[in-house]
């Protein structure tokens, strides 16, 4: 998810909130004001998955409209528009953490088309240097998620590597895998690579961009 998509998802949940007020009718017995509740249903799991997913379940919107949106009442929908609107403006404008870390993963993207690019452009060295980039900066980023100190612009990936090992965030496996690539980094920063490592860079690749997906949030 982007951050053109997460605005678009919140602008069309907003909407069919909005559609939601208009199904409005009042209880013949309690008198009170209420909605259509299957549409409700269905809007709410849209609205709680949607947030979980842009802003985290601790996130105060998602904690606040779960809380407060949580029955077909007209009021409940209406607390629930108000915390769609207060989550757009801080998304639009506010420093999210979560949204910030989805502007990085479209840069990774990016930077890793880029690397494949160059890979197919038999430029061996360059593709996997800037592969490895996106890799250290993802392993720093989780690092520092977890309160682990690391010493920035200063550890290299081997070093990244052994003090995420050590804190019991990577497996033996993966502590090979990154070791081998740090290795890869190595060389290509020296000229080493030739273009017949075109397979094995392919395979870095392929597997720095599972890291990714699987380590960056």
């Amino acid at each position: 998810m982007n951050i053109d998509a997460i605005k678009d998802r919140l602008a069309r949940l907003s909407e069919l909130g909005s559609d939601l007020l208009e199904t409005r009718y009042k209880s013949d017995v309690s008198h009170q004001e209420f909605v259509d509740a299957g549409a409700f249903r269905e809007w709410r799991v849209g609205c709680v998955a949607f947030l979980r997913e842009a802003l985290g379940e601790d996130s105060p919107y998602t904690k606040e409209f779960e809380f407060n949106c949580d029955s077909p009442y007209l009021s409940a929908v209406a607390r629930g528009q108000a915390v769609l609107r207060a989550a757009r403006e801080y998304i639009d404008f506010g420093p999210v953490a979560r949204v910030e870390e989805l502007v990085a993963a479209e840069i990774f993207t990016d930077l890793l088309g880029i690397a494949e690019r160059l890979l197919r452009e038999h430029r061996v060295s360059a593709g996997v240097v800037v592969a490895c980039s996106v890799l250290e900066d993802v392993m720093r980023r989780s690092a520092r998620h977890r309160k682990i100190a690391i010493r920035e612009n200063v550890d290299d990936l081997s070093a990244l590597n052994a003090k995420m090992t050590s804190a019991g965030v990577y497996g033996a496996v993966l502590q090979k895998r990154l070791d081998e690539w740090a290795a890869i980094r190595t060389r290509a920063e020296t000229g080493e690579l030739t273009s017949e490592m075109r397979t094995r860079a392919d395979a870095l690749l392929r597997g720095i961009r599972e890291f990714v997906n699987d380590h960056l949030f």
